[in-house]
């Protein structure tokens, strides 16, 4: 195989970003993706022969640049520092090294775009690349500054969506609307190497309870994915786009598109298309990592109909709660914010569903048996997500305004979100990006 073309270049991935401690983290859930992503276009891109290069930044907290300079051609002069050199911030965590190779390009930068007072431009030329392809954080800042960089140098350019990371969504996507209106690429990295995607797609929307329970199984079973999240919040939504809707006519998510290992005499990827979650859910279950069940074994017929029981009860939770926060923001558009009375009446019918689901959680570990399973992915987001929306532990003794607080409503439902939060890793990597606090809205005291 001849010298490597195309170059994979990734930025800023230092603990400054990646670190809790970090002066400018990022959200801990989407830090997970990223570097799941990033780890899988390093592996790609070596696999085909293609060149690997990390950069890293050190700014001098107090530099000066001048006023009129544009934003992306500038360095850091904020006050708080931020990979200074010879701090942790600046260096890469382990999760980064473990992914460098000894023929990887490393190289330091001291402005936003790595290409700037560096020798980058010679060593991609002296390595014969023709094609850069750039990941990292963030977005709207260093990456979009060497991107940018790169173009205005005549090489062609990819800004790879799923390896670039952000602290706030809509900067990433206005970054990566506006790289593409000047030329630069924009493409996943399953794109980029111009092959059938060989494992599952999930189309997602970010805080989505459907969306949210196929992402806990996919997590807790380990299975290789690739998450292509998309925007309602945008006009037009981009689950109305015809692509996607062609995928699902209702416009919904999630959706899992499953390509199905290829035959000798195929010549091209057949797919299976899986709509509706607790249907993607059990898919799931049936063709991927038996070796990590989520469902009792077949033979253990009386506890596998609990789980499946327990998995269509969610519905029911999810139905009177839909009522509550549909009546909260239809009268919110309407200028007529809620009768509280109307609101505590609505409340009390989701506690009292809360009840049935109470009981569940004394009897057991977990809401369908004293192991982890498909029901707990389909009942844990619902939870997750009121909590997110302002519910209460406590509630009224007489479910009516004003009355005297309980603090021990429903004890057992609370140790067991304690407890899934606590013991599962895919709890917490499922949670949607920008959830690590509570939300702005309050749908049970009528607030946003």
């Amino acid at each position: 195989m001849g010298d490597p073309k195309r170059c994979l270049l990734l930025v800023d991935l230092q603990n400054e970003f990646l670190s809790p401690t970090g002066n400018f983290p990022i959200a801990e859930t989407w830090q997970l993706a990223l570097l799941e992503n990033v780890s899988k276009a390093v592996r790609d891109f070596r696999a085909s022969g293609d060149a690997v290069c990390w950069v890293r930044s050190e700014y001098t907290t107090g530099k000066t640049v001048p006023p009129d300079s544009d934003f992306l051609r500038r360095t850091h002069t904020g006050m708080t520092p931020c990979c200074e050199p010879n701090s942790v911030g600046a260096t890469f965590p382990d999760s980064i090294t473990a992914l460098q190779a000894a023929q990887d390009l490393v190289l330091t930068k001291t402005w936003y775009s790595a290409f700037t007072d560096t020798a980058l431009q010679d060593e991609l030329t002296a390595r014969g690349i023709t094609n850069v392809y750039i990941g990292g954080l963030l977005t709207n800042v260093c990456v979009r500054a060497t991107a940018e960089g790169a173009h205005a140098l005549g090489f062609p350019v990819t800004v790879l969506e799923d390896c670039s990371g952000f602290r706030k969504y809509r900067s990433h996507k206005q970054a990566l609307s506006q790289m593409q209106e000047q030329g630069i690429q924009v493409a996943m990295r399953h794109e980029v190497l111009g092959t059938p995607l060989q494992e599952p797609a999930l189309y997602y929307v970010n805080g989505s309870i459907p969306s949210w329970r196929v992402l806990m199984a996919l997590y807790e079973k380990e299975i290789s994915f690739t998450p292509i999240r998309l925007k309602v919040m945008s006009d037009p939504k981009e689950t109305r786009s015809p692509a996607f809707l062609r995928l699902n006519h209702r416009g919904k998510t999630p959706v899992l598109v499953d390509p199905l290992p290829r035959t000798d005499d195929s010549t091209e990827t057949e797919k299976v298309i899986i709509n509706e979650s607790i249907a993607t859910l059990q898919y799931i279950e049936m063709y991927y990592r038996p070796d990590k069940p989520l469902l009792p074994p077949i033979s253990e017929r009386g506890a596998r109909a609990l789980v499946l029981a327990r998995i269509q009860e969610t519905e029911n939770l999810h139905n009177i709660y839909d009522v509550l926060e549909d009546t909260h923001f239809e009268r919110e558009r309407s200028g007529e914010p809620l009768d509280p009375e109307e609101r505590a009446m609505l409340a009390a019918n989701v506690h009292a569903e809360l009840d049935y689901w109470e009981v569940y959680a004394t009897g057991s570990a977990y809401i369908a048996g004293d192991e982890f399973g498909l029901a707990d992915c389909a009942f844990f987001p619902q939870l997750a997500y009121m909590l997110h929306r302002g519910f209460d532990w406590e509630r009224p003794v007489k479910e009516r305004l004003g009355a005297r607080r309980d603090p021990d409503a429903w004890p057992h439902l609370r140790a067991y979100f304690e407890r899934v939060w606590e013991q599962k890793g895919c709890a917490k990597r499922a949670q949607p990006a920008g959830w690590d606090q509570r939300g702005k809205v309050n749908v049970w005291r009528g607030k946003g």
